[in-house]
């Protein structure tokens, strides 16, 4: 052993000790050394075990400190680097990376040290210094095995001068999450889980992807690419699958109106590439397993195709086109179905993914739709009760087709509802005989004074206990009802009015006013009182005068608010855009816009003032000064601009 001793720095690479202690026992270069003390250069290079006890018996330094600062070689280009299994890509060679300003350190003092975890890829920034490291392409076998003097010549201001040049930052949470691993201290749940390099490579991975795109070829990436990868990836890595998934969905996001039908390659790029055909056959980890299962929950495909390297036991979703073509239909009108139900939003690129059981229950269903011109024979009724009844959504109409010369598309119902409410009906006769005083629905609601769907809605939620049915006489046309009966319970009972009335009274649409009841109970709703009969039968939706009013108070129309302010709606509509006020709840949402009643008020009110101070010959110059958000004085009305 040489005396004297020489001390081991705990954060320096055995080469460099080797390179300090040749220099400090024998003024000669460690190549040479090597020789004296019977170690092959390759077998240093390398670190091997035997290379390294040769050097712990020279120096005296202890063969565990030398093992624990260099990665250990296995087979297969595989590393132990302090009980991590890492390989050679997690290692910086072939490059020398080192700190500038460390190496100025290391000058005024006395011998250049290689820092251990300069050789980890994955390091890029000095801890002590917050400078990025310097990377140097070695062009010799041997440069490893030769003093940093002799691969970094610089010294003096040569040295600061290039300290001066280098980017300033804090080390990236990866890398100090890698270094702190390596010294045996805990990191997030889900990385720690996974090996050091698959959590690694799963975070730069993710970071190219949501930094850089899919398209991104990443051998063309620079060292300070992959660590602005690394910042970003770890940010959700760190949280876990949650995370990860969080991720995944803002890449997938990106590709929501895309034309075509871009699938997983197209989407995740670079980062499902990476995975999925690793040239050195890398086990990515869980990663996998969540990118594939997200691919499959989202992405169309049938049963049977491989996703990194699994098959999708059966198919979970389907696109309107391949729906269309397992179920039979026309991919048009099918297509037209499904945004008339909501199943699909209108404009969806054609790969909108539908749930394959929503999508297989609705093409059935649709098989089944009858027009509403035969509606009335199918419930043997009048074509004013088959209206009655959808108005009311007894029957909840069904929209599909192109749109005709008028704009609307054409309408129907699913035959399983007629089935449904056919039978209902059939299940409230209490006889099968009709006494003289029975008459038919019309002419009981007629004696009634209520609308005749109001008589169906009252057998269907069991609150009449006299309903006959004449022989051989189907449909709502062959039953009986004592009108005396209709009359005293439609007055004990049918509080408030109609869905019909009070749509109307708030000059809503019937499609708009039930897609507000459905939001019920959020802040812009319609809230539906409900009439229940005494064996829990089919509810009857009224709607009572006070949440009429309590939503005429907060809300309205064009046309509403035209009504009460005595203007016409286009006029109306013209101001509101000239100060672009917008609905509160737009069409898109529930099929009318709806506005807040003080946002019209303010409007009107300023309209009214200038009406009543300049004249209605000034009224067109309102309109122009309101274009720019200024009163005729050049003041601002509060509602321009």
């Amino acid at each position: 052993m040489l005396f004297p001793h020489l001390p081991f720095d705990t954060a320096e690479m055995p080469i460099s000790y080797g390179n300090r202690m040749s220099e400090f026992h024998a003024g000669r270069p460690f190549p040479e050394v090597l020789k004296d003390i019977d170690v092959l250069q390759n077998d240093m290079v390398a670190h091997k075990p035997k290379a390294l006890e040769r050097i712990a018996q020279v120096s005296g330094v202890s063969i565990e400190a030398l093992r624990r600062n260099t990665p250990i070689p296995l087979d297969h280009r595989k590393y132990n680097l302090r009980g991590e299994i890492v390989s050679a890509e997690f290692l910086s060679s072939p490059h020398i990376v080192f700190c500038p300003a460390c190496l100025l350190e290391d000058d005024q003092r006395g011998g250049r040290r290689v820092h251990w975890s300069w050789g980890l890829a994955v390091v890029r920034t000095c801890p002590r210094h917050g400078d990025a490291l310097q990377h140097q392409t070695a062009t010799s076998w041997n440069d490893r095995l030769q003093p940093l003097e002799h691969l970094v010549p610089e010294r003096g201001e040569a040295l600061q001068a290039i300290v001066a040049s280098r980017t300033r930052r804090d080390p990236s949470a990866l890398q100090n999450y890698v270094l702190d691993r390596l010294e045996g201290r805990k990191g997030p749940e889900w990385l720690d889980a996974q090996s050091l390099e698959q959590a690694v490579r799963t975070t730069e991975l993710l970071g190219v992807l949501l930094e850089f795109g899919s398209e991104q070829s990443l051998p063309e990436l620079t060292p300070d690419d992959w660590d602005r990868a690394g910042r970003t990836g770890f940010t959700f890595t760190a949280v876990g699958e949650a995370g990860i998934l969080d991720a995944l969905q803002r890449q997938f996001d990106g590709f929501a109106s895309s034309r075509g039908t871009p699938g997983a390659q197209k989407i995740f790029g670079c980062f499902y590439k990476a995975l999925a055909y690793s040239k050195s056959l890398k086990d990515p980890g869980d990663v996998a397993r969540i990118l594939r299962e997200f691919i499959w929950d989202r992405i169309a495909m049938p049963g049977g195709t491989k996703v990194l390297g699994q098959e999708l036991p059966e198919r979970r979703l389907h696109t309107v086109g391949s729906l269309a073509q397992e179920t039979g239909h026309d991919t048009r009108r099918l297509y037209n179905l499904l945004v008339g139900a909501g199943v699909v939003p209108p404009g969806a690129a054609s790969h909108f993914a539908i749930p394959v059981g929503v999508g297989r229950a609705f093409a059935a269903s649709v098989q089944r739709i009858v027009k509403m011109t035969e509606l009335s024979q199918v419930l043997n009724c009048t074509r004013p009760m088959v209206e009655q009844l959808c108005d009311e959504r007894i029957l909840t109409p069904v929209y599909y087709g192109t749109p005709g010369i008028n704009g609307k598309l054409q309408k129907g119902v699913n035959g399983d509802e007629c089935v449904a409410i056919a039978a209902a009906l059939s299940a409230k006769v209490t006889s099968n005989e009709a006494r003289p005083s029975q008459v038919p629905i019309a002419k009981a609601a007629e004696k009634a004074k209520i609308p005749a769907v109001c008589v169906v809605q009252l057998i269907l939620a069991g609150l009449l206990r006299n309903v006959a049915r004449i022989d051989d006489v189907s449909g709502i046309k062959g039953l009986r009802v004592c009108p005396f009966e209709v009359k005293s319970v439609a007055r004990s009972a049918l509080r408030g009015m109609t869905a019909s009335e009070a749509f109307a009274a708030l000059k809503l649409t019937k499609d708009a006013g039930w897609e507000l009841v459905a939001r019920y109970p959020e802040e812009v709703s319609l809230e539906p009182h409900k009439i229940v009969g005494n064996r829990g039968d089919r509810a009857i939706s009224r709607f009572l005068p006070e949440a009429i009013a309590d939503f005429d108070r907060g809300f309205t129309t064009l046309a509403r608010a035209a009504e009460i302010h005595g203007s016409g709606v286009k006029e109306l509509k013209r101001s509101l855009m000239k100060v672009s006020l917008k609905p509160v709840l737009p069409w898109g949402a529930v099929g009318a816009d709806i506005y807040l009643v003080s946002d019209i008020a303010k409007v009107s009110e300023a309209e009214q003032h200038f009406r009543l101070f300049y004249g209605q010959h000034m009224v067109s110059e309102w309109t122009k000064l309101t274009a720019f958000g200024k009163g005729a004085h050049g003041k601002s009305t509060g509602y321009g601009g």
